[in-house]
């Protein structure tokens, strides 16, 4: 019996079709015929595919050694690279983890293919399912970290293309919460003091240390009391290790007054009393009947009060350690600024 011809030339070079409908990039790579799959019937479109294909076919001359991307991914996250942080790094790994976890529910399982192999149609599936399963934020953190691991796989020519890049980041959903107000707050410090518990005054000296501040808190857990002077902080920031001088307010000279005779106080010594208050903010608010408060919201409170307090955005943008002279400040603290100005008008006589 004949065997069928399982693929026809077309009248282009290199593109040919299976039995089955759909168009191939086929091309001798290292003496080896090789295909990558079109997955079009459609031969326009698979003739505006060609090119890529062909590039990816001659290019990956290591793609046999592939790994899957669920190693790939792995890698990556725990690879010690120079230019990130620490703390980005763990985040990474943080996410490598969800991501690939959600790989399992995608019908193709992605993570498992070998990532010479994998599709964009299979990354986005996979990031579709993904994004429907964690925050914007996250999702995008996602995204990069497969960005990078596609970014080591180029490096090592077992790919010819960064497929993630043709998938779109997520604009994250602008949130406006309701801070509390200076009563409000006071009663918050003063439920966590209510406790009576042997770190109910620590905690709350912390969450006064960071609404006073305005730092991030993995900016306030590296402070020692060396970094403080009779007039500001001067502290290293979170997001690029530049430094930065935080003027005291009266309020947080008091809590620092506060903390000094109770706490070793040497120069290399941590000003924070404990790690993070998060457990302890969350329960006050929710005794007394006040809306969920992060700790990351401390940071806006301060914000808030240095705009009612007639600052200007590009100090406060200054203050909280952002390099755009404003922009994000604005942003986020529209509202407040409108609000603020409502009042500030009444005060005008021409």
């Amino acid at each position: 019996m004949k065997q069928k011809v399982q693929f026809s030339k077309s009248k282009v070079e290199n593109l040919f079709r299976h039995r089955g409908g759909n168009y191939y990039a086929v091309a001798k790579v290292d003496g080896k015929v090789r295909r990558k799959s079109l997955e079009t019937p459609d031969f326009g479109l698979a003739k505006a595919r060609l090119a890529n294909a062909l590039a990816d076919l001659r290019g990956t001359v290591n793609s046999k050694h592939a790994g899957t991307i669920a190693e790939g991914i792995t890698t990556e996250s725990l690879r010690a690279d120079p230019t990130i942080k620490e703390t980005t790094r763990k985040y990474y790994q943080q996410i490598a983890v969800s991501l690939i976890k959600t790989s399992d529910s995608v019908p193709s399982k992605p993570a498992d293919k070998k990532i010479s192999k994998a599709t964009l149609a299979d990354l986005r599936a996979w990031m579709d399912d993904h994004a429907a399963k964690v925050s914007r934020t996250r999702y995008n953190g996602a995204l990069a970290l497969l960005r990078r691991t596609y970014a080591r796989a180029i490096e090592s020519q077992t790919v010819m293309r960064n497929l993630p890049d043709e998938l779109d980041r997520l604009q994250p959903i602008d949130k406006k919460r309701d801070l509390p107000t200076i009563e409000d707050f006071a009663r918050i410090v003063t439920e966590i003091l209510s406790q009576k518990k042997a770190h109910s005054k620590a905690v709350a000296a912390a969450v006064r240390f960071l609404a006073s501040t305005g730092m991030r808190i993995s900016e306030a857990q590296a402070v020692r009391w060396g970094d403080i002077t009779d007039s500001a902080i001067v502290i290293r920031t979170a997001k690029n290790d530049e430094f930065r001088r935080i003027p005291l307010t009266a309020s947080a000279r008091l809590v620092l007054d506060e903390l000094r005779p109770v706490r070793p106080s040497g120069p290399a010594d941590p000003v924070m009393p404990i790690k993070s208050p998060r457990i302890a903010l969350e329960g006050a608010c929710k005794r007394i009947g006040l809306g969920h408060l992060r700790v990351h919201d401390l940071r806006h409170i301060f914000a808030t009060r240095c705009i009612e307090g007639g600052v200007d955005i590009p100090t406060i943008a200054h203050w909280l350690g952002h390099k755009d002279g404003g922009v994000l400040a604005a942003k986020t603290y529209g509202h407040i600024i409108e609000k603020h100005s409502d009042k500030q008008i009444l005060k005008v006589d021409i």
